[in-house]
Protein backbone atom coordinates (compact mmCIF):
# COMPACT_ATOMS: atom_id res chain seq x y z
CA UNK A 1 0.00 0.00 0.00
CA UNK A 2 1.58 3.27 -0.94
CA UNK A 3 1.82 6.08 1.63
CA UNK A 4 0.02 8.91 1.51
CA UNK A 5 2.94 11.66 0.78
CA UNK A 6 6.76 11.92 0.95
CA UNK A 7 9.05 12.31 3.86
CA UNK A 8 12.13 13.85 3.33
CA UNK A 9 15.07 12.55 4.56
CA UNK A 10 15.91 13.91 8.21
CA UNK A 11 18.04 16.89 7.92
CA UNK A 12 19.80 16.34 11.19
CA UNK A 13 21.14 13.06 9.40
CA UNK A 14 22.91 15.08 7.29
CA UNK A 15 24.41 17.57 10.16
CA UNK A 16 25.85 14.77 12.37
CA UNK A 17 27.21 13.07 8.82
CA UNK A 18 28.97 16.32 7.89
CA UNK A 19 30.55 16.64 11.31
CA UNK A 20 31.77 13.76 11.63
CA UNK A 21 33.30 13.65 8.52
CA UNK A 22 35.16 16.93 9.23
CA UNK A 23 36.04 15.85 12.68
CA UNK A 24 37.61 13.08 10.75
CA UNK A 25 39.48 14.95 8.29
CA UNK A 26 40.56 17.31 10.84
CA UNK A 27 42.61 14.25 12.96
CA UNK A 28 44.48 13.20 9.84
CA UNK A 29 45.59 17.22 9.14
CA UNK A 30 46.62 17.60 12.94
CA UNK A 31 50.42 17.88 13.30
CA UNK A 32 51.93 14.02 13.37
CA UNK A 33 48.08 13.03 13.07
CA UNK A 34 48.71 11.94 17.15
CA UNK A 35 51.26 9.55 16.15
CA UNK A 36 49.25 7.53 14.01
CA UNK A 37 50.62 6.32 10.73
CA UNK A 38 47.50 6.95 8.47
CA UNK A 39 48.95 4.12 5.85
CA UNK A 40 50.13 1.74 8.34
CA UNK A 41 48.07 2.08 11.09
CA UNK A 42 44.54 1.58 12.31
CA UNK A 43 41.91 4.61 12.66
CA UNK A 44 41.52 2.38 15.97
CA UNK A 45 44.61 3.59 17.40
CA UNK A 46 43.56 7.24 17.56
CA UNK A 47 41.64 6.58 20.93
CA UNK A 48 44.56 4.52 22.02
CA UNK A 49 47.67 6.76 21.47
CA UNK A 50 46.12 10.18 22.41
CA UNK A 51 43.04 11.12 24.67
CA UNK A 52 42.15 14.60 22.76
CA UNK A 53 42.23 12.69 19.20
CA UNK A 54 40.30 9.72 20.89
CA UNK A 55 37.91 12.21 22.35
CA UNK A 56 37.61 13.66 18.86
CA UNK A 57 37.43 10.46 17.14
CA UNK A 58 34.75 8.73 19.42
CA UNK A 59 32.59 11.56 19.05
CA UNK A 60 33.19 11.33 14.85
CA UNK A 61 31.96 7.52 15.16
CA UNK A 62 29.00 8.42 17.56
CA UNK A 63 27.70 11.19 15.04
CA UNK A 64 28.21 8.99 12.03
CA UNK A 65 26.47 5.88 13.81
CA UNK A 66 23.47 8.78 14.91
CA UNK A 67 23.12 9.86 11.14
CA UNK A 68 22.98 5.82 9.41
CA UNK A 69 20.54 5.11 12.41
CA UNK A 70 18.50 8.33 10.93
CA UNK A 71 18.68 7.46 7.80
CA UNK A 72 18.10 3.70 8.74
CA UNK A 73 14.99 5.22 10.15
CA UNK A 74 13.75 6.72 7.44
CA UNK A 75 15.01 4.44 4.53
CA UNK A 76 12.97 1.56 6.47
CA UNK A 77 9.72 3.69 7.19
CA UNK A 78 9.70 4.97 3.85
CA UNK A 79 12.03 4.51 1.25
CA UNK A 80 14.19 1.65 0.25
CA UNK A 81 14.40 -0.67 3.36
CA UNK A 82 10.65 -0.57 3.68
CA UNK A 83 9.19 -4.32 3.83
CA UNK A 84 12.77 -5.84 3.08
CA UNK A 85 13.49 -7.35 6.77
CA UNK A 86 16.57 -9.19 5.48
CA UNK A 87 18.10 -5.99 4.19
CA UNK A 88 17.22 -3.73 7.48
CA UNK A 89 19.16 -6.48 9.66
CA UNK A 90 22.26 -5.42 7.24
CA UNK A 91 22.19 -2.10 8.41
CA UNK A 92 21.13 -2.81 11.81
CA UNK A 93 23.94 -5.01 11.78
CA UNK A 94 26.86 -2.37 10.43
CA UNK A 95 25.53 0.37 13.07
CA UNK A 96 25.52 -2.25 15.94
CA UNK A 97 29.23 -2.94 15.31
CA UNK A 98 30.09 0.49 14.38
CA UNK A 99 28.84 1.03 17.85
CA UNK A 100 30.62 -1.64 19.03
CA UNK A 101 34.07 -1.12 17.73
CA UNK A 102 33.79 3.23 18.83
CA UNK A 103 32.85 1.52 22.62
CA UNK A 104 35.51 -1.63 23.24
CA UNK A 105 38.72 -0.48 22.05
CA UNK A 106 41.40 -2.27 20.60
CA UNK A 107 44.21 -4.34 21.92
CA UNK A 108 47.36 -1.91 22.36
CA UNK A 109 50.35 -2.81 20.07
CA UNK A 110 52.23 -5.27 21.52
CA UNK A 111 50.42 -5.59 24.13
CA UNK A 112 48.41 -8.83 25.39
CA UNK A 113 45.43 -9.99 23.74
CA UNK A 114 42.07 -8.54 26.24
CA UNK A 115 38.79 -9.61 26.18
CA UNK A 116 37.35 -5.80 24.75
CA UNK A 117 39.81 -5.86 22.31
CA UNK A 118 38.20 -9.55 21.05
CA UNK A 119 34.74 -7.40 20.83
CA UNK A 120 36.51 -4.76 19.07
CA UNK A 121 37.44 -7.16 16.61
CA UNK A 122 34.85 -8.86 15.94
CA UNK A 123 32.37 -5.98 15.76
CA UNK A 124 35.46 -4.47 13.04
CA UNK A 125 34.23 -7.86 10.77
CA UNK A 126 31.04 -7.43 11.44
CA UNK A 127 31.26 -3.63 10.36
CA UNK A 128 33.19 -4.55 7.13
CA UNK A 129 31.19 -7.43 5.70
CA UNK A 130 27.52 -5.95 6.72
CA UNK A 131 27.26 -2.87 4.48
CA UNK A 132 28.62 -4.71 1.55
CA UNK A 133 26.21 -7.28 1.92
CA UNK A 134 23.24 -4.57 2.02
CA UNK A 135 24.95 -3.17 -1.13
CA UNK A 136 24.89 -6.87 -2.57
CA UNK A 137 21.80 -7.82 -1.88
CA UNK A 138 20.22 -4.83 -3.23
CA UNK A 139 22.54 -5.07 -6.55
CA UNK A 140 20.84 -8.68 -6.85
CA UNK A 141 17.42 -7.72 -6.13
CA UNK A 142 17.30 -4.72 -9.00
CA UNK A 143 20.44 -5.83 -11.23
CA UNK A 144 17.24 -6.33 -14.00
CA UNK A 145 15.07 -3.82 -13.51
CA UNK A 146 15.51 -0.71 -15.81
CA UNK A 147 14.37 2.11 -13.52
CA UNK A 148 16.97 0.99 -10.41
CA UNK A 149 19.29 -0.04 -13.05
CA UNK A 150 21.80 2.74 -12.35
CA UNK A 151 21.27 2.53 -8.66
CA UNK A 152 22.29 -1.32 -8.51
CA UNK A 153 25.18 -0.67 -10.35
CA UNK A 154 26.51 1.83 -7.75
CA UNK A 155 26.00 -0.77 -5.16
CA UNK A 156 27.49 -3.65 -6.72
CA UNK A 157 30.27 -1.50 -7.30
CA UNK A 158 30.44 -0.54 -3.75
CA UNK A 159 30.11 -4.06 -2.42
CA UNK A 160 32.72 -5.70 -5.13
CA UNK A 161 35.58 -3.05 -4.35
CA UNK A 162 34.75 -3.17 -0.15
CA UNK A 163 35.28 -7.02 -1.19
CA UNK A 164 38.55 -6.76 -2.28
CA UNK A 165 39.33 -4.34 0.62
CA UNK A 166 38.60 -6.99 2.82
CA UNK A 167 41.10 -9.32 1.70
CA UNK A 168 44.02 -8.26 2.52
CA UNK A 169 42.21 -8.38 6.40
CA UNK A 170 41.86 -11.32 5.93
CA UNK A 171 45.11 -12.66 5.05
CA UNK A 172 46.41 -11.12 8.26
CA UNK A 173 43.63 -12.58 10.02
CA UNK A 174 44.00 -16.34 8.72
CA UNK A 175 48.09 -15.80 8.82
CA UNK A 176 48.23 -14.12 12.38
CA UNK A 177 45.16 -15.49 14.30
CA UNK A 178 45.70 -13.00 17.28
CA UNK A 179 43.07 -10.21 17.91
CA UNK A 180 45.76 -7.95 17.39
CA UNK A 181 46.69 -9.17 13.87
CA UNK A 182 45.66 -6.33 12.08
CA UNK A 183 47.10 -3.60 14.59
CA UNK A 184 50.65 -5.27 12.96
CA UNK A 185 49.88 -5.84 9.37
CA UNK A 186 50.36 -2.03 8.04
CA UNK A 187 46.31 -2.13 6.82
CA UNK A 188 46.07 1.52 7.66
CA UNK A 189 45.15 2.96 4.07
CA UNK A 190 43.04 -0.07 3.22
CA UNK A 191 40.59 0.83 6.12
CA UNK A 192 40.89 4.16 4.74
CA UNK A 193 39.81 2.71 1.45
CA UNK A 194 37.36 1.03 3.47
CA UNK A 195 35.60 4.41 5.13
CA UNK A 196 35.45 6.11 2.25
CA UNK A 197 33.87 3.35 0.79
CA UNK A 198 30.91 3.26 3.90
CA UNK A 199 30.61 6.95 2.97
CA UNK A 200 30.03 6.23 -0.98
CA UNK A 201 27.40 3.31 -0.08
CA UNK A 202 25.25 5.69 2.29
CA UNK A 203 25.50 8.64 -0.09
CA UNK A 204 24.16 6.55 -2.93
CA UNK A 205 21.61 4.71 -0.47
CA UNK A 206 20.17 7.74 0.11
CA UNK A 207 19.81 9.11 -3.27
CA UNK A 208 18.20 5.73 -4.27
CA UNK A 209 16.06 5.76 -1.02
CA UNK A 210 14.75 9.42 -1.83
CA UNK A 211 13.63 8.09 -5.31
CA UNK A 212 11.87 5.36 -3.71
CA UNK A 213 9.91 7.77 -0.88
CA UNK A 214 9.01 10.24 -4.11
CA UNK A 215 7.82 7.53 -5.96
CA UNK A 216 5.58 6.40 -3.04
CA UNK A 217 4.41 9.62 -2.21
CA UNK A 218 3.12 10.30 -5.49
CA UNK A 219 1.97 6.65 -5.73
Amino acid sequence: MPIARSRPAPRQAFLLAGAALATLAGLHLLPGSAGVDPVRDLMSEYPVRTAEAGVAYTFALLGANAAVVLLGIHWTRDGLLRSRPVAATFLATWCLSLLGLTVFLKDPVGGPGTWYGTVHLVCTVANFVSLPALCALLWWQHRRESRWHGHATTAGVVAGLSLACMAPFTVALLTRGEPGSLTDAGLGLTERAVVILDVVAVVALTRWSRQVTEQCGTG
